[in-house]
């Protein structure tokens, strides 16, 4: 099954002109302004690097769950924060690039362990774009429990991006990244360590990883084709200027109260799921919730909104939370301009070392297209 990459998707709806609900004048899709990228790993291997290297993480996210394995290998400048991407998956390439960031194509050698107990050693090889080898050694620092979950600090990350982990693990001694002839051996982690009866070093291991990227860049979106009538089962196919194709099918709806079901083509093992209001000839978000396609109903990220996003609301309260009792952040969205030309402010306020960060985001739309410009 193929995995990860994302679906550009959304935090809120703006207004859409008034339009007849008529055979010959199909309807305008609800406007997805805010660009999100999510992503579900059943597995994560990840090591915090030294300065031997110029890369500060490097991470490997593995699906074994189709017929081949499928591998994204992520390296994380020091100096940028730019991520580059490596897979043996051609719809995570296409994704990566799409989005405003660097993927390659590559044969990945990577033979985790059989067993998940500390002390099992996974092994990454493969070869770099600029030609040099990689060679990657985890050794896994103890069992894995509930105890490794929670959200993973990322405040060196130029875009805010929360990533949350269900189970998890520490890395032990004898991690390492060689690339080229030059080694990286992950350090002592005091922070998570009890010395000296435990000793936790610079790294973990994951099951069930969530993460939400919030992008930046641009991106337009052409409308292919929208149902004629808002009814169960109607559907806005759309493409984007960097090849994606996206779904928003109508799955219920109870008099005003929809639901939205969207995913991409790139990557169908994932979707997202849109709780609205139409009312008249606007939509208003209540809340969205993403998801793998398979588990979804134990693995996912909510996004609830304080009020429902309405065309004329200047701000609204924000809740990001996994599964149903873990809250993972809170913000604001402060909004101006016109319907069809919006601009919104995010910004969180949790946790603290995401409290720094805020991006706008402008969404202009014609009747078959919207472009997406978010900055920080």
């Amino acid at each position: 099954m193929k995995l990860l990459v994302s679906a550009i998707l959304t935090a809120f709806i703006v207004p859409i002109p008034q339009f007849a609900q008529t055979a010959s004048s199909a309807l305008l899709q609800p406007s997805l302004p805010l660009m999100l990228s999510y992503q579900y790993w059943p597995q994560q291997y990840v090591q915090f690097l030294g300065a031997e290297l110029p890369y500060s993480t490097i991470e490997v996210d593995a699906d074994s769950r189709g017929h081949a394995p499928i591998y994204d290998v992520i390296l994380t400048e020091s100096s940028t924060g730019r991520r580059i991407q490596y897979s043996n998956n051609d719809d995570i390439v296409l994704t990566a690039n799409a989005t405003g960031g660097e993927a390659h194509k590559a044969v990945i050698s990577f033979e985790p362990d059989e067993t998940s107990a500390g002390g099992s050693i996974s092994m990454l090889r493969l070869t770099l774009a600029n030609g040099e080898p990689l060679l990657w050694r985890f050794v896994q620092g103890s069992d894995i429990s509930e105890r490794g979950s929670g959200v993973t600090p990322l405040p060196q990350m130029p875009m805010p991006i929360i990533s949350y982990r269900e189970q998890g693990a520490v890395a032990g001694e004898g991690t390492a990244l060689q690339v080229g002839s030059t080694v990286s051996a992950a350090t002592v982690w005091k922070e998570m360590s009890q010395l000296p009866y435990f000793v936790a070093y610079h790294g973990a291991y994951t099951e069930h990883a969530q993460r939400l990227i919030f992008l930046v860049g641009q991106e337009k979106w052409t409308t292919l084709s929208a149902p004629a009538k808002l009814s169960p089962g109607g559907a806005w196919e759309m493409q984007s200027s960097g090849g994606l194709h996206r779904t928003l099918r109508i799955e219920s709806m109870t008099g005003p109260d929809f639901v939205l079901r969207g995913s991409d083509r790139n990557d169908p093992s994932v979707g997202f799921v849109v709780h609205a209001k139409y009312k008249g000839d606007e939509w208003e978000v209540e809340s969205i919730r993403y998801a793998p396609v398979k588990g979804g109903e134990m693995h996912y990220v909510d996004i609830q909104f304080s009020l429902p996003v309405a065309p004329d609301l200047k701000q609204v309260e924000l809740e990001i939370s996994a599964g149903k009792k873990t809250r993972l952040a809170t913000g604001s969205i402060t909004y101006s301009g016109a319907a069809g030309d919006r601009v919104g402010v995010l910004a969180f306020k949790k946790p603290d070392w995401l409290s720094a960060k805020s991006l706008i985001e402008a969404t202009r739309r014609s009747a078959t297209t919207i472009e997406q410009t978010a900055k920080p």
